[in-house]
C-alpha cells in the first residue's frame, strides 16, 4: 500500500518525460522524435495560474497545456496547498511556502516514521490521485466516455459529484487524448467514486475477470 502511495506522490511531485512527433523537413525521415520533460504537475498548475493572472513561467511544460487555467483552477490549488499544509503540521513537517510539492514530500517522509493503517494509507493514496486527475483535466482537458460497468475495484455502480452536489449513475469512464499517437496506450480509466485508475488493456481485462468470475 505505501508503495501506491509513493507513486501517488510521485505523479504530483516529480517531472514526466513524454516523446512527440515532429515535422522534420530537412531530416532524412519526415518525422522526427522528440523527448520532452513536463514539469511536476503541482507545478505546472502553479505556473499555469500565475501565467494566466500575468505573472512568470518557467520550467519545461507546455505553455499551451496553461491558456485557458480560470479561477475555479486557482481555488483547487489553494485548496491543495491548505489540505497539504495541514497535513504537513499534524505530522511535523516543515512547510515549505512556496512549493507545496516539496511541502508534500517533507510530509511523506515524516509519514513514513510512524506505522499506518491501511484505511489511513489508502485515504491519503485516494486523495493525491484524486487530485492528479483534477490537476490533469485542468491543464489538458481529456475527451471522455462512460461505461455502463461497476468498478471492478470498489464495486460502486454510482458516484458523487462534489462540485454539483448531486448523485450519478456509471462511474467508471475512459479518458483519452483523441489526437495523440499513442492514444490506446495513453489512455486511462477512472472510477469517479474511488479515484482506482487503469491502462484502458488492463481494465478490460479487470472487467472480463468480473464477467467470467
Amino acid at each position: 500500500m505505501t508503495t501506491d502511495l509513493l507513486d501517488a506522490l510521485d505523479a504530483l511531485t516529480k517531472p514526466t518525460h513524454r516523446k512527440i512527433i515532429q515535422d522534420d523537413p530537412n531530416g532524412p525521415e519526415m518525422t522526427k522524435v522528440v523527448h520532452v520533460e513536463d514539469d511536476a504537475l503541482l507545478d505546472q498548475l502553479d505556473n499555469a495560474i500565475r501565467s494566466s493572472m500575468g505573472g512568470t513561467t518557467s520550467g519545461g511544460s507546455d505553455p499551451a497545456t496553461r491558456s485557458l487555467v480560470d479561477s475555479g483552477a486557482l481555488m483547487r490549488f489553494m485548496q491543495i496547498s491548505s489540505e497539504v499544509q495541514q497535513w504537513a503540521r499534524v505530522a511535523g513537517a516543515v512547510i515549505d511556502k512556496a512549493s507545496v510539492g516539496i511541502t508534500l514530500r517533507s510530509w511523506f517522509v515524516r509519514f513514513k516514521e510512524y506505522p499506518s493503517s491501511t484505511e489511513t494509507v489508502t485515504f491519503y493514496t485516494k486523495q493525491l490521485r484524486k487530485w492528479a486527475f483534477q490537476i490533469e483535466a485542468t491543464l489538458n482537458p481529456p475527451k471522455e466516455k462512460d461505461l455502463p460497468d461497476a468498478c471492478p475495484s470498489c464495486g460502486a455502480s454510482e458516484w458523487w459529484d462534489p462540485a454539483t452536489k448531486e448523485r450519478y449513475y456509471r462511474p467508471l469512464v475512459i479518458r483519452y487524448q483523441p489526437d495523440s499517437p499513442t492514444m490506446v496506450n495513453d489512455a486511462r480509466g477512472v472510477c469517479r467514486a474511488c479515484a482506482k485508475t487503469w491502462g484502458v488493456r488492463e481494465l478490460q481485462f479487470e472487467l472480463e475477470e468480473k464477467q467470467t468470475g
